[in-house]
């Protein structure tokens, strides 16, 4: 039992000397800190810039006037405007080549020209060209109004656009909408986190398969034990990493008044973090059995891409929960372990999940990984001392030491 313990207290410490050498050679890299850089910047980006240019409000729209108008039609225009939540202001023009000048410059969006004609200056917004349409037409027919004589009650009444109520059977408050957001934001970086670690940790093999510097590894620690230290050291730089822009993102939200923070913000994050450690353990202990089986960096990409399209489907079903947290497909894909880490973080973010549905799925996603370490460290024993050609998943397996 002594002896027992001391090997295992000694594979732990070989685990941990691994996991920090990993750690040391991708923190310091010039890769590392250029990648944070600018995930940080993407991110605060994406938060501040429509904060900067109006809070995320529609820009203003400026139609320029040329020719005959009514005098009626700036204020009219306006008023459209608002109805469909626009800022609109109108320019006028005394000839149309001034019009088109100020057009090409983006000095106005669009010139109205005799109230009969609109010019763009490529795309048509339609949006603006529906208000300046309402507009006119109001127009229009207030002249017929007053051709026909009608008393100012009746014109009003000819003219007020029926009022239809509306309701919602689920109507989403802010709070539920802000949660769906964080969720889906949340999947994004799950599923870019793991691609992009899980990739380091194939690359991270294949490169020390190719340069012999597994052979001087595998001379003082086991198979086993390199595969779990890569795998945990580069996971924990994957996590600084994931740290430190969440931590910018949160900084940034914090002083924007574009962006509504649900109560709940602080939890979904701690899942999201829960669920990239079990998600980067499943793929990467694939990533690292795939990366025994070759012995160059080209032969990577048709590994690669199996893992990539299952991540993909992952992706995209966690998108499709996001609609429906609680349908069956919703269920299932939480629970199956490639899918569950992206799922169960829309589902949970939107709230209402059982709490036997989340045990079960980290039980599931447990064994699963604990399964799978043990098989790839098996095929990563078998085929990470084989050089040249690449190794067939069978002889990986035949080889590998039992």
């Amino acid at each position: 039992m002594i002896g027992g313990t001391g090997r295992m207290s000694g594979g732990t410490r070989r685990i941990w000397l691994v996991a920090r050498r990993e750690w040391n050679q991708r923190v310091r890299t010039t890769a590392f800190r250029v990648s944070t850089i600018l995930s940080v910047a993407v991110v605060v980006a994406l938060i501040m810039v429509p904060e900067m240019y109006g809070g995320g409000a529609n820009p203003i729209r400026t139609i320029g006037l040329v020719g005959a108008s009514s005098p009626q039609l700036p204020e009219v225009l306006t008023a459209a405007g608002d109805r469909l939540e626009l800022t609109v202001k109108t320019r006028e023009f005394g000839d149309g080549d001034a019009a088109r000048i100020a057009l090409r410059d983006d000095e106005v969006t669009v010139i109205l020209i005799d109230q009969r004609e609109l010019v763009w200056k490529a795309e048509a917004d339609e949006q603006l060209g529906t208000t300046i349409t309402s507009a006119i037409g109001f127009l229009e027919r207030q002249a017929a109004i007053d051709e026909l004589g009608l008393t100012a009650a009746e014109a009003d009444r000819l003219l007020q656009p029926p009022e239809l109520a509306s309701s919602s059977l689920d109507p989403a408050t802010e709070e539920e909408t802000a949660r769906a957001d964080l969720g889906r934001v949340g999947v994004v970086l799950l599923f870019l986190m793991i691609a992009f670690y899980g990739g380091f940790v194939l690359v991270g093999v294949v490169e020390e398969k190719s340069s012999r510097v597994v052979e001087v590894l595998l001379s003082r620690v086991r198979p086993a034990e390199l595969l779990a230290g890569k795998v945990l050291g580069i996971g924990l730089v994957g996590l600084a990493q994931f740290a430190i822009v969440v931590g910018a993102a949160l900084a940034a939200l914090s002083v924007s008044d574009n962006t509504v923070i649900p109560e709940t913000a602080s939890g979904t994050l701690g899942w999201v973090v829960f669920w990239f450690v079990l998600g980067f353990a499943f793929y990467s202990v694939l990533y690292a059995a795939a990366g025994a089986l070759v012995s160059r960096q080209e032969e990577t990409q048709s590994l690669v891409f199996p893992m990539t399209a299952v991540q993909l489907v992952a992706y995209v079903l966690a998108f499709a929960a996001s609609e429906s947290p609680g349908s069956a497909a919703a269920v299932l894909g939480s629970l199956f372990p490639p899918t569950a880490p992206m799922v169960m973080i829309v589902r949970i973010a939107h709230g209402g999940v059982p709490l036997w549905q989340i045990a079960a799925a980290v039980a599931i996603m447990g064994v699963t990984v604990a399964v799978l370490v043990r098989l790839a460290a098996r095929i990563y024993a078998g085929g990470v001392l084989r050089f040249g050609a690449r190794v067939p998943l069978r002889e990986a397996w035949r080889g590998a030491e039992v």
